[in-house]
């Protein structure tokens, strides 16, 4: 990319934490393809001189993050799903791991726990006023997670989601925190717990002198093993979650969650990583949203994993990720009305990159109705 050309584009091209509300699907879409002028990020960029490494994708540059949160919920609808991270492995450090939140009754309820999931948190807080988060997201209502899968990228942030609303005090803490996931969920739980003793240990014992109340949390299994018509596994006032087995790789246990919210009556899917399969066409049956993840077909070559050919990588990453013409099988077996794709893997030349080149691949396989969240969006 030309000296010139990357200056202009830094200067007009990044994100600009704003809020913006729109409607249609096509309103929205117009919405996350518009170019904001203020650089928020405000942050030097050079051009990597080895291509071929994952720190050096062009979808890592801030440059091309060039959109801030959108309010894109029904403003006829009281429940709504927060995007706290977008991201995928790859290292950007303007996109937080994957993680959301369903917003019921002002209380919400979390799914998946990415990189920086504290800190995803404190920037949405501050990235939509469409909603008063800093109370919603507050420590006492910090509570229930709900695992997809046990990947590190879905699940590093979980120590952030015990302990952090910890050091607030255990007189605002949570006391039984509960993480629902797929099997191993509760050895995982254990071993975080165990592995964080010591910062335990010397609140409640240091110049603090906290109660341990609120300092762990437990692993709840969807138990015994879930078939491709789905269960119950959670119900309270404001929602019924259902999950369904899903097929991401070689991992033998993977869920996504079908959450029903009692006071609008909305059905919001949460698909997790992985391709097509019996079981997220169940969970997606006729639901008003799907969140999930998308690569690129096209551009596929230029992924830093995978193998060394096309042929390998096509063969590798599709059997762990959601390739445009798996989108469209997906949206029509199951009916579900509308798409919101995180977790977006995006790779091209750097003169070539678009952020939205997957989104315009999905819709050029004939995929309707789909959208890309950004961190902060609500929908």
């Amino acid at each position: 990319m030309p000296k010139k050309l990357l200056s202009a584009t830094l200067a007009t091209a990044c994100v600009i934490a704003a809020t913006a509300t729109a409607q249609t699907w096509e309103e929205n879409l117009a919405a996350g393809a518009a170019t904001t002028e203020q650089n928020h990020l405000n942050v030097p960029f050079t051009q990597m001189k080895n291509m071929k490494t994952a720190f050096s994708s062009p979808g890592n540059w801030p440059i091309f993050e060039n959109r801030g949160p959108l309010d894109r919920s029904p403003t006829d609808k009281p429940s709504k799903v927060l995007v706290m991270g977008s991201g995928d492995p790859n290292p950007n450090p303007y996109r937080y791991g994957p993680a959301l939140a369903v917003i019921v009754n002002d209380y919400p309820y979390f799914i998946d726990a990415g990189e920086g999931w504290w800190r995803a948190l404190g920037k949405s807080v501050q990235s939509q006023d469409a909603m008063d988060l800093a109370t919603i997201m507050n420590v006492p209502n910090i509570k229930y997670m709900f695992l997809t899968h046990l990947h590190e990228d879905h699940t590093v942030g979980l120590p952030s989601f015990i302990l952090n609303p910890f050091k607030f005090g255990s007189n605002l803490a949570v006391v039984d925190k509960k993480v629902y996931g797929p099997a191993g969920v509760d050895e995982m739980m254990a071993s975080i717990n165990d592995a964080w003793r010591i910062d335990r240990n010397e609140m409640a014992q240091g110049s603090t002198v906290q109660k341990f109340d609120g300092a762990t949390a437990v692993g709840v299994p969807v138990w015994p093993h879930v078939d491709v018509n789905g269960r119950k596994i959670f119900e309270d006032d404001n929602v019924l979650v259902e999950a369904f087995p899903t097929a991401h790789g070689f991992l033998e246990n993977t869920h996504a969650y079908r959450f029903t919210t009692k006071p609008d009556g909305r059905v919001l899917v949460f698909g997790g990583d992985g391709h097509y399969s019996e079981g997220l066409v169940n969970a997606a049956k006729d639901a008003d949203l799907l969140f999930i993840e998308g690569i690129t077909r096209k551009n596929i070559k230029y992924a830093p994993w995978g193998g060394d050919s096309e042929e390998e990588k096509v063969k590798v990453i599709g059997a762990y990720h959601m390739f445009p013409s798996d989108m469209k099988k997906l949206q029509d077996d199951s009916g579900v009305k509308g798409i919101v794709m995180v977790h977006v893997q995006n790779y091209n030349s750097p003169e070539d990159f678009d952020r939205l080149s997957v989104l315009q691949e999905m819709i050029g396989e004939g995929v309707v109705n789909i959208l890309q969240a950004s961190d902060g969006d609500l929908y």
